[in-house]
């Protein structure tokens, strides 16, 4: 008989792969980009980089940190928040977006819109449906 301790949850847990990963939300938003008109520019998936980096003709440049759901996803919000102050140059037509799993997204929201507006941090999600709405901030 197999009790639940005996089960693994290793993939639902998992930050590597399925709807909620991080791995998942950077595609899925890369590709919404792309279909906007951006241009992604292609990163190693490890390094001292912004998830994303993306260039549009008319809008300049936009940096973007993805969190999926893991373990304590409450903690890579606030280091996806701090990777994106780390980020801030004061570069002129740059913008920054935050873009979380629709189910971590309330983690995201500790931070006030008055704060992120005032940071000029946009929040995305990007639901288990693949589909990518706008929380708060000046759409792209």
């Amino acid at each position: 008989m197999a009790y639940p301790s005996d089960v693994s949850n290793s993939k639902m847990w998992s930050p590597e792969d399925g709807p909620g990963s991080e791995a998942t939300v950077i595609e899925v938003f890369s590709a919404w980009l792309v279909e906007q008109g951006w241009e992604c520019e292609k990163l190693p998936p490890y390094g001292d980089h912004p998830d994303i980096d993306a260039r549009h003709p008319d809008k300049g440049r936009l940096i973007v940190e993805a969190t999926g759901f893991t373990r304590d996803s409450s903690a890579n919000l606030d280091i996806g928040y701090g990777q994106l102050l780390r980020r801030m140059r004061g570069e002129p037509a740059t913008t920054y977006a935050l873009v979380v799993a629709g189910t971590v997204v309330r983690f995201a929201q500790r931070v006030s819109p008055e704060v992120r507006s005032k940071l000029g941090i946009t929040l995305y999600t990007v639901g288990s449906n693949g589909k990518v709405d706008l929380v708060d901030g000046a759409p792209l």
